[in-house]
């Protein structure tokens, strides 16, 4: 990851691309017991994201988990504000709504999000 931005940043594309390190799912905050395999299975409740360039101020942290990561306890992040968010670094209106061929509506983000304006 540090190559990455290193690279991107030498070449001046960095202001220009956004960079999303993510997965869906956290890992469990305590280690399994499954016998000869122990290990972390997926977990929805908490996990990490990472986004630099495309504006993204660096070096934040934006909410915090209980001192086991098992729960969000400031400044949870939804998936619609997460998108606005993107939107947002990508010049994109987030609240614009596109119509099909057939004239159905599709938003781009559904109502109801809000940019996490702390990363710019």
């Amino acid at each position: 990851m540090t190559q990455l931005v290193k690279d991107l940043q030498e070449r001046g594309l960095l202001d220009s691309t956004l960079v999303i390190w993510m997965g869906e799912f956290g890992r469990t905050p305590r280690i399994n017991a499954r016998g000869a395999q122990p290990g972390r299975d997926h977990y929805p409740r908490a996990w990490s994201s990472v986004m630099f360039g495309g504006g993204i101020r660096g070096g934040q942290v934006i909410g915090r988990t209980d001192a086991e990561a098992a729960t969000v306890v400031e400044r949870p992040v939804n998936a619609l504000d997460f998108m606005a968010t993107v939107c947002r670094a990508l010049g994109i209106d987030y609240n614009k709504q596109n119509n099909t061929p057939n004239g159905r509506p599709i938003r781009i983000v559904d109502r109801g999000a809000n940019v996490i304006s702390q990363l710019f």
